[in-house]
């Protein structure tokens, strides 16, 4: 199977993401405001979205010895539809949003990882900061995780 991973209209990516990130809400829950500045990325295979990211600029605050860095872009969205994760969409879905961030001059990449995806990113050169919390959208348990772009 062929899989080709690219920029993406957010309007692309909003099926998935809402089904993998926040399934039984209503689709508004899956809208937030950047998604009119961000970058989107998509992974298709045989036609059908299979993986999706989307990445902005939004500073760190900084937090167990990554100091702040107002120049920082977020990771927010990452979903690989559930029965194809394991085959490595997640993974190139996660470099393309790196490459995105790297492209437009971010020294560093930071998102709120759920728990359950934590060895997912610390495979891909993550470091989790501070202490595990649970969101408001979601109410599953979260970390702060960063990775240095230089």
């Amino acid at each position: 199977m062929n899989l080709i991973v690219r920029r993406a209209a957010f309007k692309e990516i909003l099926p998935l993401r809402h089904a993998v990130l926040r399934p039984g809400k209503p689709e508004s829950a899956s809208v937030w405001d950047r998604d009119d500045d961000a970058v989107h990325i998509g992974a298709w295979q045989d036609d059908a979205l299979v993986g999706c990211a989307t990445v902005f600029a939004d500073g760190w605050a900084g937090a167990d010895g990554y100091p702040a860095e107002p120049a920082a872009w977020r990771l927010r969205g990452m979903a690989v539809d559930p029965s194809r994760q394991g085959g490595g969409i997640g993974r190139a879905v996660l470099a393309a949003a790196i490459e995105a961030a790297r492209d437009a001059g971010a020294p560093l990449i930071w998102a709120n990882a759920r728990m359950t995806a934590m060895s997912f990113y610390e495979s891909a050169g993550f470091v989790a900061v501070g202490e595990e919390y649970l969101t408001a959208e979601t109410r599953l348990p979260h970390k702060k995780i960063v990775l240095p772009l230089d």
